[in-house]
């Protein structure tokens, strides 16, 4: 996740290949002293924009390979840049999702297996609660199923109808029933986005 994606108010942590190994011969915490506080780093600087003519490529959404900004595909899964994040607090969850069958949201393992762990327990949130579709042209729909769900599923504050697709925009809220929440980030098909 990228600075630019990361929520106003939350800490990036660094990936894995972005930690440093301690040198040869060192330890990260010295044998029988309590660990010392990290100092409060600042913001990271985002990266420049590469020398003119030069192309800085970013990472692709699905695969973390790099892209270059001409391309509107990635050449490792051929993947398009048009994707959607969603960012959920509690229960901690992020899903990005590109154009294709559509991200079932639920607690339903069979019907929303990328969702129905984190919501096992919550009870609020239906077995089939809801749909995002997103389109290659970088819309993105969410729709509840015919039959609807007790709690509802809210776009920015308002209950959509049950079987209806509704629009979803760049910054919108998502709510399923009146717990669990996403903020809504949406990547477009362009070079040179997401």
């Amino acid at each position: 996740m990228s600075e630019r994606d990361t929520p106003r108010g939350w800490v990036r942590l660094p990936d894995d290949d972005e930690l440093e190994a301690p040198a040869e011969g060192e330890t990260a915490e010295k044998p029988g002293e309590a660990p010392q506080p990290e100092p409060t780093a600042e913001p990271a600087p985002r990266p420049a924009a590469g020398p003119a003519g030069v192309e800085v490529s970013a990472p692709c959404w699905n695969c973390r390979a790099p892209v270059a900004p001409r391309d509107a595909r990635c050449p490792s899964c051929d993947r398009t840049r048009t994707h959607v994040l969603l960012v959920c607090a509690e229960p901690c969850l992020e899903l990005r999702h590109g154009p294709g069958p559509p991200l079932h949201i639920g607690r339903h393992p069979d019907w929303a297996p990328r969702t129905a762990a984190a919501f096992a327990d919550w009870n609020k949130v239906s077995r089939r609660h809801a749909s995002l579709t997103v389109e290659p042209d970088g819309s993105a729909w969410v729709e509840e199923p015919e039959a609807g769900t007790r709690n509802g599923t809210y776009l920015n504050g308002a209950r959509i109808a049950a079987g209806v697709r509704t629009p979803v925009r760049d910054g919108d809220q998502l709510r399923l029933g009146l717990r669990v929440g996403f903020a809504v980030r949406l990547y477009g098909p362009g070079p040179g986005t997401g």
